[in-house]
Parts: C-alpha cells; sequence; structure tokens
C-alpha cells in the first residue's frame, strides 16, 4: 500500500496541480497509474472488476468536473488520455459522446486545463474532434466549431499547439 502516496503525488505534479490536488482518491491516482504501465488495476479482484472500476472512475471525474472542480477536470482528461494511450475502445467511445458537449458549455476550463498540460492536448482534442462524428451526430457542425473556437483556441495554447489541437479537431486520427 505504500505506492498509494506515491501515486497520488506523481499524478498531482503530471497534472500541473495546486494544493487542492491533495483531494485527488489515491486509489484513483493508482489505478490511473496503474493503466497507463498497462496493468490490470490491483485495487479490483478480476477483469470485470476492473472493466467496472474504470467505468467508475471515469463517472466520478466528469461529474465532479461537470460540478466545477479544476482537478476533477483535469484527472478526467487524464483518464481520456490513458484510455487513447491504452486503445481502450469503451472509454474512447464515451469521451466521445462526452467531451465535446462538455467543451462546448465549458470552453475556458478544457482550454486551462490543457494549457497547464501541454502534453493532453494530442488525446484531448482527438477525443474532441472523434465527438463530431459519434452516434450519429452531424458531422457538418465541425466546420462552423473550427470557426467559432479557432481564435479562442489560438489565444489560449501556444502556436504549436493551438495548430496540433485544431489539426486534430479537424481530423480525428489516433496520437
Amino acid at each position: 500500500m505504500t505506492i498509494l502516496k506515491p501515486a497520488a503525488l506523481g499524478l498531482a505534479l503530471a497534472l500541473g496541480a495546486t494544493p487542492v490536488a491533495a483531494t485527488v482518491d489515491p486509489l484513483d491516482a493508482q489505478e490511473i497509474v496503474e493503466t497507463l504501465l498497462g496493468l490490470d488495476a490491483s485495487r479490483h479482484a478480476d477483469p470485470l472488476a476492473v472493466m467496472k472500476g474504470w467505468g467508475a472512475l471515469y463517472a466520478r471525474q466528469y461529474a465532479a468536473a461537470q460540478a466545477g472542480d479544476p482537478i476533477a477536470l483535469r484527472t478526467w482528461l487524464l483518464v481520456g488520455f490513458a484510455s487513447v494511450a491504452r486503445a481502450n475502445a469503451g472509454t474512447v467511445e464515451a469521451f466521445s459522446g462526452d467531451l465535446l458537449p462538455y467543451y462546448r458549455s465549458h470552453p475556458e476550463e478544457v482550454l486551462t486545463a490543457l494549457a497547464d498540460n501541454a502534453w493532453l492536448v494530442p488525446a484531448t482534442c482527438f477525443l474532441i474532434g472523434n465527438g463530431f462524428a459519434h452516434e450519429g451526430r452531424n458531422d457538418a457542425d465541425r466546420p462552423a466549431f473550427l470557426s467559432e473556437e479557432t481564435p479562442r483556441i489560438k489565444a489560449a495554447l501556444p502556436p504549436a499547439l493551438a495548430r496540433a489541437c485544431l489539426d486534430q479537431i479537424a481530423a480525428p486520427h489516433f496520437p
């Protein structure tokens, strides 16, 4: 159990966190780190429990992000990064449904999180772009979104990151 505090500290550092990061559940931090390492989460008894636990972690972070917790938002985006990195189709699918609407209602918060954590940009912008064609959504909305959001993204992110983000939104491909 000694890995819990280092995992939480590592997660806090990775997220560019403030002292508020101490509120990240150490078991959630450990599960994210284990997932990034390609290990089954040690807090779950079997593969089905691992899958359900990952879904519950996603749901907790998403709900807290929706409630305005900036650390939960960063942690939720890290879950998206881990899902893309580990090719977790189920979670990528969940993000494809949830992240675009979240971004539309909280663009400044998402862009602030990305500005603080540049390494999250490729996966997060991929997931935003992937949302346009998710479950029958009208992909024709993508050009209008890009036209509207390009100035905001360019103002929030350094030029190379803004271009990488806009490219992923325009034509999503696994980073």
